[in-house]
């Protein structure tokens, strides 16, 4: 009960969640919008060649940071969007186009398009909305701006159903929920798999019902 209460607890003057960096969100957001529209508006066959040749890519970037220390170097000196935790770590650019590839196999592609449109615009969202208001924390994070993740997720949904292929339905309001839920749990693993394959799978099991 004790680590619970630890975990959810009112700071009314601690310092931000997080630092909301708006090149790095900003960067975020199209490089993770980019997924969802190339899989709904590109052809399937062309979209299978994508995602594997972007895993390719992904991981001999990475294999490259890991094995040649210039050009890990290299990288995070051109590109000033990588914090220094991330300088010795994966991307999240790898592991974005390594969730997409795997929901795209395994899910319905309106489902995909979905989960992936909740991290777009739900991740930079709660980072953003999180950082000027950090009273409320849970696990570290705000829920205003877990709050404001739900809502970004729910109106990016349906100005993507007015596309042919995706139509709208109750469950994608509890898939947002739970996207955003997930973003709010602390997890060893990448917020680019876990809320794109949690979103996923949830949204697929509530459409059976």
């Amino acid at each position: 009960m004790n680590r619970i209460l630890r975990n959810v607890t009112v700071f009314p003057r601690l310092e931000p969640v997080a630092p909301a960096i708006w090149p790095r969100r900003v960067l975020h957001f199209l490089a993770r919008s980019t997924v969802p529209a190339v899989i709904l508006f590109l052809p399937k066959i062309l979209v299978e060649w994508l995602l594997i040749v972007g895993i390719i890519v992904a991981v001999a970037i990475e294999m490259s940071r890991a094995f040649l220390p210039n050009v890990n170097e290299v990288i995070i000196s051109r590109f000033h969007i990588f914090k220094d935790e991330e300088r010795d770590v994966v991307t999240g650019g790898t592991f974005l186009v390594i969730s997409a590839a795997v929901a795209y196999f395994a899910f319905e592609k309106e489902i995909v398009v979905l989960a992936l449109f909740f991290l777009a615009v739900g991740d930079p969202l709660a980072a953003l909305i999180g950082h000027w208001d950090p009273r409320f924390r849970v696990f570290g994070k705000s829920l205003i701006g877990t709050t404001a993740f739900a809502i970004g997720a729910i109106l990016a949904s349906l100005i993507v159903s007015a596309h042919p292929d995706i139509t709208w339905a109750w469950w994608i309001v509890p898939g947002a929920v739970i996207a955003a839920i997930i973003q709010l749990i602390p997890s060893p693993f990448d917020d680019n798999i876990t809320i794109t394959l949690a979103s996923a799978g949830a949204m697929t099991l509530l459409a059976i019902i």
